[in-house]
């Protein structure tokens, strides 16, 4: 039987199409599922009210279809997008995932991110998905935001919704709250998607500000996350926030305490003189035998790349040197392997080193590097790297 021409020649009789399809449904291979061809009005159709045996099958049809390099057929129109979401939100279970499943597949693709953020129904829609207490869909939910946030010009349309929405409280609490979800969901992916929002700087305005600022609930994500995606997020979040100069004196202070924040994972157990403890944030005094080190290269250079912007402007500059920054960072380059972060923290060693005299200037931002200069420093880095 040719399945393809009877689901097309089933189109207008959608109860007959369930009776001759349904005996079909428990014994196809995903190559037979992948070879239906269906059209979108079909699937549509199924979606919104088909046999549940028959929905699921549709359903992976359509992962199939979304996991191909080229699925236009799918995002052409708003259509399977909305049957899709609409699946999920009347299925908390495992319907529900696998119709989210076709979404995180749908967002790989600059497309796909584009037609899922043009409607703010859809994007209402999954981060109820992301939030909601007992959400089995959350996980999925998640990676959905963070592909929806990549791009900065979306970034910033889903950012100053949540703002307007009066959830970035809700957000951050899911994020800091690992008990949060109780249907066993992790959501480590959503603090990859709030890295992502800090491209927008209304979100990052709110995240900072001196009085209800909440930047700090997520912080000890950097060191107490149990997943890379966790720590990476709030390392690029953080990374992303201190753009912007004026805020760096507000984030070096409370409540935002950022400089432990940044130094605690490249802290290694190194013992030093009581004279040289006293200096230190008490969160870096005394660690045990045994601490160790952000494993992720990446996050440490994020870290790195952080501390090298807090040392832009002369008051923050003294603050970060006169809190015995240097010898962390001494003893850390001693362990450091990575050539890229080797040069990273050679970058702020540096600065530390030398007397606010020797630098000249207030800020470093406002220092103009004639094009010749910046070329030959960008040669010598890349030397670097490379070992030549």
């Amino acid at each position: 039987m040719d399945l393809t021409n009877e689901m097309c020649k089933s189109q207008s009789s959608p109860v007959l199409f369930l009776n001759r399809i349904e005996s079909f449904v428990f014994e196809m291979s995903a190559e037979e599922i992948e070879k239906l061809n269906l059209p979108i009005d079909v699937v549509s159709n199924v979606l919104r009210g088909g046999d549940v045996g028959l929905k699921e099958m549709v359903l992976k049809y359509v992962l199939l279809m979304s996991g191909k390099d080229d699925c236009s057929q799918l995002t052409k129109d708003d259509v399977i997008i909305n049957d899709l979401l609409e699946v999920a939100a009347k299925n908390n279970n495992s319907t529900g995932q696998l119709a989210l499943d076709s979404i995180i597949n749908i967002t790989s693709s600059e497309l796909g991110c584009n037609k899922v953020v043009e409607s703010l129904n859809h994007l209402k829609k999954i981060l109820k998905f992301s939030l909601e207490r007992n959400s089995m869909l959350a996980d999925r939910a998640c990676k959905i935001l963070s592909n929806v946030t990549r791009q900065e010009n979306l970034a910033v349309k889903v950012g100053r919704m949540i703002i307007s929405d009066h959830g970035l409280s809700v957000l951050i609490g899911a994020i800091s709250d690992k008990s949060y979800n109780s249907s066993g969901q992790r959501l480590e992916f959503l603090a990859q998607a709030f890295g992502n929002l800090t491209q927008c700087v209304e979100f990052q305005n709110f995240l900072v500000d001196p009085v209800n600022g909440q930047l700090q609930r997520v912080l000890p994500v950097l060191h107490s996350g149990v997943t890379l995606v966790e720590r990476s997020g709030i390392a690029s979040a953080l990374y992303n926030c201190l753009f912007d100069t004026k805020s760096h004196m507000t984030l070096l202070e409370a409540p935002f305490d950022i400089l432990p924040v940044l130094l605690l994972p490249l802290a290694g157990p190194e013992e030093f003189d009581e004279e040289e403890y006293d200096k230190m944030p008490l969160e870096l005094q005394y660690l045990p035998e045994d601490k160790r080190r952000e494993a992720d290269p990446h996050v440490r250079n994020l870290l790195l790349r952080s501390l090298l912007l807090l040392c832009s402007t002369k008051p923050c500059r003294i603050f970060v040197r006169d809190r015995n920054t240097y010898l962390i960072l001494r003893e850390y380059h001693k362990w450091e392997k990575d050539r890229v972060n080797l040069l990273a923290v050679e970058n702020v060693i540096d600065i530390l080193i030398r007397t606010e005299e020797e630098i000249g200037v207030n800020d470093l931002k406002s220092v103009e590097v004639p094009d010749d200069l910046k070329n030959k420093f960008e040669k010598w880095d890349r030397d670097f790297i490379t070992g030549d």
